[in-house]
């Protein structure tokens, strides 16, 4: 699921942004951070330890700048440092989600399913 959750981000990010995207203020900083804090959550409930953690939010700090990098390559989109430090604030923001009640949720929903 986390991996499928990488190539969909990738490809969003990639593919021409629609139009109701421009029209929200700050939308794409917002979508970048609601991205990047659903896959630092993702990851953190996976990988509990603090030193896991904190290179699972090293690492999609650097898929966030490869994201920038991939978009400055594609003639319809532009880099911009202003998503990667949205990028950076969703996966704080999904840290700090995994230390609360919701970090454990994916084992709450794995309990409910039957085996």
């Amino acid at each position: 699921m986390g991996r499928l959750l990488l190539v969909a981000m990738l490809v969003v990010c990639l593919l021409p942004a629609p139009a109701v995207v421009g029209e929200v203020p700050m939308g794409d900083k917002f979508a970048h951070l609601a991205g990047f804090a659903a896959l630092m959550g993702w990851y953190a409930q996976i990988y509990a330890a603090p030193a896991d953690r904190l290179r699972c939010a090293v690492g999609a700090v650097a898929f966030g700048g490869l994201i920038e990098l991939l978009q400055a390559l594609v003639p319809y989109r532009a880099a911009d440092g202003m998503d990667l430090a949205a990028d950076a604030l969703g996966v704080l923001l999904g840290w700090a989600l995994a230390t609360s009640p919701l970090g454990n949720l994916l084992s709450r929903l794995e309990a409910r399913v039957p085996a």
